[in-house]
């Protein structure tokens, strides 16, 4: 179907969420932080990105506005664990006032998932 970079630096969710997409008959590659997220882009075409909001070196705040420059035409779905709504700072708009083309709170279901990708990969 399609080749997603997914970007987290947490181990068990790029694993988790990376056996989700697969079951769904995409292709993953995954990176544990923007820095390596940024070096992917540049070696082959993506058809998705997702990435997580809370990372070391650099975050999902930091790494979808540079990946809308260097890749203008990929979509990008932020996801957070980090996410509360009605309290604090909301990273998921903030991500997607960065420029991010949708967003996901983690954790989230399979059908969850479907919903938010859906849109992105047409």
């Amino acid at each position: 179907m399609a080749h997603v970079l997914l970007v987290d630096d947490d181990t068990s969710a790029r694993s988790s969420i990376g056996r989700l997409l697969e079951s769904e008959g995409h292709a993953v590659t995954t990176a544990r932080d923007g820095l390596e997220a940024l070096r992917l882009v540049g070696t082959r075409p993506f058809a998705l990105a997702i990435v997580d909001i809370y990372m070391p070196n650099m975050d999902g705040l930091e790494l979808i506005p540079k990946l809308r420059i260097q890749v203008p035409e990929l979509p990008v779905l932020a996801m957070s664990g980090g996410y509360k709504p009605g309290r604090g700072l909301d990273l998921l708009r903030a991500a997607e006032r960065a420029g991010a083309d949708g967003s996901i709170a983690k954790p989230f279901t399979l059908d969850e998932l479907r919903a938010a990708i859906g849109p992105l990969l047409r």
